[in-house]
């Protein structure tokens, strides 16, 4: 009697082990989400925009959109990539058509003198940068400093 009770436990936690396993190997190794990351950049250097948008194109495919929102945050010399005709602004609209937000800091907007009209398209525009990193930090998102 004994044996078969023992016999039943090794089989069941046997079996539970067996489906753990197959639950992990359907479980991305990020999780399941939400995420949310917001990524800083203000810097105009083509590295640096390379930087960020690989990391975001890679986010977007690995982890998708949702459970993933990612938001691009652009202030002083970085807002020179947000513009009409920058290099990237092909690669920053297929990101926008894939649930990624771009948005511009519209006190360095002032400061260096760029207007919304000179914003690619689907580019929104915040009060400022900081204010707009201080409210996503208390919400919970991730962030990063490109």
């Amino acid at each position: 009697m004994i044996m078969k009770w023992l016999i039943t436990i090794l089989l069941c936690y046997s079996l539970s082990m067996s489906f753990e396993v197959a639950q992990a190997a359907d479980a991305p190794a990020w999780g399941h989400g939400p995420y949310r990351m917001l990524f800083e950049v203000d810097s105009a250097k083509p590295s640096a925009w390379s930087m960020t948008l690989g990391a975001v194109a890679h986010i977007v495919h690995k982890v998708g959109i949702p459970p993933a929102r990612l938001e691009v945050l652009a202030w002083g010399p970085g807002l020179q990539m947000l513009l009409k005709n920058a290099p990237d602004a092909m690669e920053i609209t297929i990101l926008q058509m894939r649930g990624v937000r771009f948005v511009a800091c519209q006190t360095s907007m002032r400061r260096l003198h760029i207007t919304a009209r000179q914003l690619a398209p689907g580019v929104s525009v915040v009060a400022g940068g900081m204010a707009e990193l201080m409210k996503r930090h208390n919400e919970g998102w991730a962030e990063v400093k490109m």
